[in-house]
């Protein structure tokens, strides 16, 4: 990962990189990993695969409906178990949602970490991939699922520390990044276009997830690319 050679310790810079929260273990694969997934779905055993499959379903769940209409016995009857098989892996439904949402959150850090730890690309090439993958990635999750996610968080202050990780680790990111990028940006004002790019790409959700409404202005191009290109004058105005 990248990290500042001078010293920042003061900043939210250095704390986010080197925040890296606690994520589960058995966290999504990213595409360069799919022949080994499917190799580790042929092998897993009938409980690991129970598991997956109680995720999976409840998942959809929570795409399709309230989160707080979901129940244990709504889960156990689509995934076709009984409910003490359900609350063996689970035996809550808030544990249940905390594994749904942790791996959602792994899938985004192995993305991101992939793109910091590649050997070529200068800091600018890096900063635009790694905003670009922040939208690609609301462009393909549910609204429903994150938003759900997000709230479920601020309503359990055990979790809210994970998110507050979160959004240090990826600040703290963007901001080394920028610093490389613009050496002639005052430490303040890096944090700041830090917070910047982070409001923007989470507020990609309004703009460019799945219930986004229309954009008549924007006719000529896609909103995620107005987007990208609004984070790139950002960068180097």
């Amino acid at each position: 990962m990248l990290r500042l050679k001078n010293n920042l310790s003061s900043s939210f810079i250095e704390q986010g990189l080197d925040i890296r929260p606690r994520l589960a273990a058995d966290s999504f694969m990213d595409a360069s990993d799919t022949p080994a997934l499917e190799i580790s779905k042929s092998r897993e055993t009938k409980g690991a695969r129970t598991r997956r499959m109680i995720m999976a379903e409840a998942r959809a769940m929570i795409d399709e409906m309230n989160i707080e209409a979901i129940s244990q016995d709504a889960v156990a009857r689509r995934v076709g178990i009984t409910q003490s098989a359900l609350r063996h892996h689970f035996p809550t439904k808030e544990a249940l949602f905390d594994a749904i949402f942790e791996e959602a959150f792994a899938q985004f850090y192995k993305s991101a970490e992939k793109i910091l730890n590649e050997p070529l690309g200068n800091a600018r090439t890096r900063l635009v991939k790694l905003c670009a993958m922040h939208l690609d990635q609301i462009g393909l999750e549910s609204d429903r699922v994150t938003i759900g996610s997000f709230a479920h968080h601020l309503y359990n202050p055990s979790l809210l520390g994970r998110q507050s990780a979160w959004y240090h680790w990826i600040a703290g990111h963007y901001a080394a990044l920028l610093r490389a990028v613009r050496p002639d940006l005052s430490l303040d004002v890096v944090q700041a276009r830090a917070l910047a790019l982070l409001t923007m790409a989470v507020g990609g959700w309004i703009t460019i997830g799945r219930s986004r409404p229309d954009w008549p202005a924007l006719e000529s191009k896609r909103p995620a690319s107005a987007l990208l290109e609004a984070i790139e004058a950002l960068i180097d105005g």
